[in-house]
């Protein structure tokens, strides 16, 4: 079950760099894609910064809806995961074609993941010189919620089923070990 996030330690989630899943909308018609760049930009308010072609559907949708939603999920589903990436979505509804579920968002129109570990709600922050050169959306992080057991102010890997995806390149991915140092 996951639990709403202080938004204090929202971009917390994808500050260790995993690869995400960002769902929209482009009217009616959800799309999933895979994102490997993403970065924390600012702490209050919350943003993060995406990198996705100008000519994929999923920079369309964002553009369309003026939201979006970065999903994290678990290892178990890096095949999917690399299906979404392989087909369109403009020609193909990814959601028939893989295992994730539509989950109806908190703040914002587009869904999130119902597989997901912790899903950030993001309204867009139009920046159109980064957009234009540098395929860089923004968005203002609305809503954070995340798995109880795998984030307890930072991500706990101990379990697998809390884990992340990490693109290495290529077809190679890797998932943390679970050993943590805190030098706190």
């Amino acid at each position: 079950m996951r639990k709403e996030l202080n938004l204090d330690f929202a971009t917390r989630l994808i500050n260790h760099g995993p690869v995400v899943l960002v769902t929209s909308l482009y009217g009616d018609k959800a799309n999933v894609t895979p994102v490997a760049w993403t970065m924390p930009i600012n702490k209050k308010p919350p943003m993060v910064a995406l990198e996705i072609g100008q000519k994929h559907f999923i920079f369309e949708c964002i553009k369309e809806t003026k939201d979006f939603a970065i999903n994290i999920v678990s290892p178990i589903y890096v095949e999917d995961l690399l299906k979404c990436g392989k087909i369109s979505g403009r020609e193909v509804d990814k959601f028939e074609k893989t295992s994730f579920t539509k989950s109806d968002s908190k703040i914002i129109k587009s869904p999130g993941l119902a597989e997901a570990l912790a899903v950030v709600e993001c309204k867009l922050i139009v920046d159109k010189y980064l957009e234009e050169e540098y395929n860089i959306i923004v968005g203002e992080v609305k809503y954070a919620a995340v798995e109880e057991k795998a984030f307890n102010e930072h991500w706990v890997f101990t379990d697998d089923r809390f884990k992340t995806i990490h693109h290495l390149g290529d077809k190679t991915f890797c998932f943390p070990d679970g050993k943590i140092i805190d030098l706190r």
